[in-house]
């Protein structure tokens, strides 16, 4: 064991997940404390993007085995109590190269990337163990744990890393232990979700994602991948929740409102979860940083829970990474939460106002929003939100250009001989995208270097850093945005664009907004 890690990373969902696998690829030492003794085997999170795919693509073994068994989803509906749709959310397209938007098994998905940590000698995994203690000192945390359950002294062990990240879920250990509160702001609904293994095809309307909006009870279903089938009901607030879990529940509600019953399908899981509008106040106290549901929860409507704690989970992984390379400032580690918070506030705040809409059990009230949605007398849904603070490039009057802070593109390139996706070929951390051979002098080559930015050259084709767009996709984005260059970071999203005479400039930018050392050695 270490005399002290770089990272000490507690709860092994999908933040702490892509956290380990962020770290453990760039060298760092890492080491994960999970309650659980083995992976959860049945579907939680269903609804992935095409940035949650990408991310995957960077942190697992293989993104095509963990999407072999994902259906693509393109709208999520809201519709009346007979299941007509009043409003349907445009989920088509591509996004970071990928479907964007696919229900996916969860338990697919966190297999590669467990599989890539795994494969990993700088990364320890310890199963079945919890944190209990932790005690920040000025160069590095001491973290206390032991096995799940156990009482006895002897099992206890300290370990010390220079950072912690608690990803441990709603009832955070970290969080409580750095003593951050949750702003909580007074939603909270209980839902009955049934997963069913599909034993039959079932009637086309099941292959889409609807909320169905019945005063009486609101409920939906939706695709959960290609085998099975998600179906939620709300509960009123005088219902018992422990019976809940008789399956009885589940059967008679499909046969009333379904037709469905066991000729057509196998109970997988049947659960009751609680929904609730909260964010943390703080993400970070000196050392300690939180990640995932131990720094945000939200309702499902946006379907964006995992993919929230999956951005968590990168973010700080790349940024930890230069910091702990040398290359960059701890004052870097300020941005996690400006950039982090904003963004997911805009989500979770979505969803709540989505939720509020769904809920709506009064049938006179009812009938009003519905009227509302079926004549457009409501104010259309918020855009889904970009980066707007942080480490951004920003116009002469501070502004942050409308391309700067959203997703940046993917598609495949040739590079050499090999052919593919083209994160696979330039590597998974900044990019450098130019039409010609930039001009940049040898400090700023540095500042690339030290970085980890890989270039890539798409119409000089005697450059070394030559590429072939082979979709033609990398140079459509530098066409729609009048650009000639732009630089993109380790969790896909646009720093900026330039023209050819504006790129050194915006290379020196990267480096002062990444507060990068004069020490700074090749990541």
């Amino acid at each position: 064991m270490p005399d002290i890690y770089d990272v000490a990373i507690v709860g092994y969902g999908p933040a702490g997940e892509v956290a380990a696998a962020t770290l453990g690829a760039a060298g760092h030492r890492v080491v994960v404390f999970e309650r659980q003794h083995k992976l959860y085997p049945l579907p939680r999170m269903v609804t992935f993007d095409g940035e949650a795919c990408r991310t995957v693509q960077a942190t697992g073994s293989s993104v095509d085995k963990a999407l072999s068994t994902a259906v693509t989803l393109t709208a999520c509906h809201f519709g009346d109590a007979a299941a007509e749709p009043l409003l349907s959310l445009d989920w088509s397209g591509q996004q970071c190269g990928f479907p964007a938007h696919s229900s996916i098994v969860q338990p697919d998905v966190e297999a590669v990337v467990r599989e890539k940590v795994d494969a990993l000698p700088n990364v320890a995994v310890y199963r079945g163990t919890e944190a209990f203690g932790l005690t920040q000192h000025d160069d590095h945390v001491e973290l206390t744990v032991r096995p799940k359950h156990s009482t006895d002294p002897a099992e206890e062990r300290t370990i010390r890393a220079r950072y912690v990240i608690g990803a441990d879920g709603t009832a955070s250990f970290v969080r409580q232990a750095a003593g951050i509160t949750m702003r909580d702001y007074g939603l909270h609904e209980r839902w009955l979700n049934f997963d069913m293994n599909k034993l039959t095809d079932l009637p086309e309307r099941f292959n889409r994602l609807i909320m169905i909006m019945d005063p009486k009870r609101p409920h939906m279903y939706m695709p959960l991948g290609a085998m099975r089938q998600r179906f939620e009901i709300r509960l009123h607030e005088d219902e018992d929740e422990e019976r809940m879990y008789d399956p009885q529940v589940a059967w008679d509600f499909l046969r009333d409102e379904h037709g469905l019953g066991e000729q057509e399908m196998s109970i997988c899981r049947q659960v009751v979860y609680h929904f609730y509008t909260r964010v943390a106040e703080r993400w970070r106290t000196g050392r300690v940083f939180i990640a995932g549901d131990a720094a945000h929860t939200m309702t499902p409507y946006m379907g964006q829970g995992g993919c929230s704690a999956i951005r968590d989970g990168r973010n700080i992984g790349w940024k930890l990474s230069l910091v702990l390379s040398g290359a960059a400032g701890e004052d870097l580690l300020d941005a996690y939460q400006a950039e982090r918070e904003p963004h997911v506030s805009a989500i979770v705040f979505a969803s709540d106002g989505l939720s509020r809409l769904v809920n709506i059990v009064d049938p006179d009230e009812a009938e009003q929003r519905n009227h509302a949605m079926r004549n457009n007398l409501n104010p259309p849904p918020p855009p889904f939100p970009k980066l707007e603070h942080g480490v951004l490039h920003r116009e002469a009057d501070s502004s942050v250009a409308a391309v700067t802070g959203s997703l940046s593109p993917q598609g495949r390139l040739r590079k050499g001989g090999a052919e593919g996706r083209g994160d696979d070929l330039l590597g998974h951390g900044f990019q450098l995208i130019t039409r010609h051979t930039p001009r940049l002098t040898e400090t700023q080559r540095g500042t690339l270097e030290a970085i980890g930015c890989s270039i890539a050259v798409l119409e000089d084709q005697a450059d070394p850093d030559a590429v072939t767009d082979l979709d033609g996709v990398y140079t459509r984005f530098l066409k729609d945005h009048d650009a000639d260059a732009y630089i993109t970071r380790p969790d896909w999203y646009v720093f900026g664009t330039a023209t050819a005479d504006g790129l050194p400039a915006l290379v020196d930018e990267l480096a002062a907004r990444l507060h990068l050392t004069d020490e700074r050695q090749p990541a």
